[in-house]
């Protein structure tokens, strides 16, 4: 059962298809390739790309498309020449300026080039490498000190070279070219780079001798020069990227697949497939991370026997969902080309990608867009997941579609601003919470049923705070998906209660509840009408919160008549009566 997915599913595919609406970036008589967008700190887009006149590569040209305040997109040619400009990359700093790096021909050799519109109109471009050797396929980014970052490969006869260069905007010098290893250009980026928060530049690049594959090395200059390190021995195409935590995210493509590593750990972990077997993913892929850790990836594949068209997989929680279709081509195509997607990190995501074909005798390429928010969207078979709170209780209900081969649901909780440490048995202080989980209980699914199923559990008994739930969904075979998370939060009492018990009288159990604004040292205890003590409840430190508690007379072998309870929690105290009658 994948009932996670989050998107309507097509009875006649294999994947669950994203269905946000199309907007159109580019559609004329060019072939409009290899985007690169960003959202600026307003959520508007920003993009830009080559368009060429049908095959003729010197036509190439580099568009910038604005998103104004209107929501409707501009246009306009920054390199406007009549040479060949090709792979730029966009990105964009805290002040909101856009940089823009890409390759352009130099006389009879290719360069990089750069460009930035930190004075308000975009710059005349500013050289980055000059003079003999091809310089091709450039991956650029702006670093938080006003750094411009270049990783490029020479693209020549015989042995090419992967070489890192930076453009000092604060003093407008260049820095050294480091060549970082032997490794062959490729048709689209094999080398991609991303900054972390302290100015450090980490790089993935395919390295070797081999045209179409070679071994894949991470690079950081985090101890002032570059130190390498191998992650696989053999793969094409490298993405990386860095989560909030400065993190290492990379996927790269081998034997048909993407496969993804990570340093989360400390040490790069051992990579594993994301993309289905029979897949050739392909097309300026992206991986991009949001602002809580969760990785975005697009790429296209051509091959029917395992689902033609655009695709889009996410990972949450280090747990990848299955592959989703973004988009498949119609009549008016025959190819697809480059793909990326970009998130705001509230869930919101933009997909680019680009269909290829004939228009009026010219070869054309058209880019399109879809976004929306992935969390926002109607589920598939999961049809709700909801919570509600009742005093210190949390009822969880869920509604299944249909189900197939599902084993059933395990309930996982996490405290979102904290948690309760104990010592010597005792609650003693409350700790941040790691975004760790904790299995609170477990509800058997149905098996397969193509019938809506409803389904609940209350979790019992929590302390005030901020409460996160997920569903992991667990079919017969072992396979696992989760659900949406959903959030709750438990209010703090205001004041001291001791409320009557009820039912009362009663035979023979009571239920007592209480309310503690504050954490106590609690005692709660029975006493009969002679003042004797005839049980103790509770005699322990509590956190502040609703509290119900279950009073059996059987179990401490009481009489009829008329008890008494007392609460004390810190200074406060208060007593009640009750009635047992048998």
């Amino acid at each position: 059962m994948k009932f996670f997915f989050l998107f309507l599913l097509l009875s006649t595919s294999l994947f669950a298809q994203v269905n946000f609406p199309v907007d159109t970036i580019a559609y004329n008589e060019r072939f409009n390739n290899r985007m690169f967008a960003v959202y600026d700190t307003d959520g508007k887009l920003h993009l830009t790309y080559t368009g060429q006149l049908g095959t003729d590569g010197t036509t190439r040209e580099i568009y910038y498309v604005k998103e104004e305040s209107s929501g409707e997109f501009t246009t306009i040619n920054l390199t406007q020449n009549s040479v060949d400009d090709n792979y730029s990359t966009l990105s964009i700093d805290a002040e909101g300026n856009l940089h823009i790096g890409y390759e352009t021909r130099d006389g009879s050799d290719f360069q990089i080039r750069y460009m930035h519109n930190m004075s308000g109109s975009f710059s005349s471009p500013i050289v980055i490498t000059q003079g003999g050797l091809n310089k091709a396929t450039p991956y650029s980014k702006i670093g938080p000190d006003s750094v411009m970052h270049f990783v490029y490969y020479t693209f020549v006869t015989g042995t090419d070279n992967v070489f890192y260069r930076n453009y000092d905007l604060r003093t407008g010098t260049l820095s050294p070219e480091v060549s970082l290893a032997t490794g062959e250009a490729g048709g689209d980026f094999e080398a991609t780079l991303d900054v972390d928060s302290n100015g450090k530049v980490h790089i993935a690049a395919r390295t070797g001798t081999g045209l179409f594959s070679g071994p894949i090395v991470y690079y950081n200059n985090i101890s002032g020069s570059f130190q390498s390190s191998v992650i696989a021995g053999d793969g094409n195409y490298p993405m990386i990227a860095l989560d909030n935590n400065d993190k290492v995210h990379i996927v790269y493509r081998s034997s048909s697949r993407l496969y993804y590593t990570n340093n989360v750990s400390g040490s790069f972990s051992t990579p594993v497939p994301i993309s289905p077997v029979g897949q050739l993913p392909a097309g300026m892929q992206s991986l991009t991370a949001d602002d809580e850790n969760r990785l975005f990836i697009t790429y296209q594949s051509s091959q029917s026997a395992s689902g033609r068209g655009f695709y889009l997989l996410f990972a949450e929680n280090g747990e990848f969902y299955d592959t989703i279709l973004v988009n498949d081509i119609s009549s008016e195509y025959v190819t697809r080309n480059s793909s990326q997607v970009i998130t705001k990190g509230n869930g919101d995501i933009a997909i680019f990608y680009v269909p290829g074909g004939i228009r009026n005798g010219e070869v054309i390429a058209d880019i399109f867009l879809e976004r929306g928010n992935i969390y926002d969207v109607i589920p598939v078979e999961l049809a709700s997941f909801n919570a509600a709170v009742s005093g210190n209780d949390v009822t969880l209900n869920w509604i299944t579609a249909s189900e197939t081969n599902n084993y059933g649901f395990e309930i996982q909780r996490s405290l979102k601003d904290g948690k309760w440490e104990m010592e010597n048995g005792k609650f003693i202080r409350q700790s941040v919470n790691e975004d760790r989980w904790e299995v609170v209980g477990f509800v058997e699914g149905k098996g397969t049923t193509t019938e809506q199923q409803f389904y609940t559990f209350t979790d019992k008994n929590l302390s005030a705070g901020k409460y996160q739930y997920r569903l992991k969904q667990i079919d017969f075979d072992g396979s696992v998906n989760y659900s949406k998370i959903v959030e709750v939060n438990t209010s703090v009492p205001v004041e001291f209660v001791l409320e009557q018990n009820y039912p009362n009288p009663f035979n023979p159990s009571t239920k007592i509840k209480f309310t503690l604004p504050e954490a106590s040292n609690v005692s709660l205890k029975v006493y009969d009408m002679l003042g004797r003590e005839a049980a103790t409840l509770i005699d322990e430190f509590k956190p502040a919160g609703n509290y119900d508690v279950e009073f059996s007379a059987e179990s401490f072998q009481l009489s009829s008549g008329v008890y008494f309870y007392r609460l004390n929690a810190g200074d406060f105290t208060s007593v009640k009566k009750m009635i047992l009658s048998k």
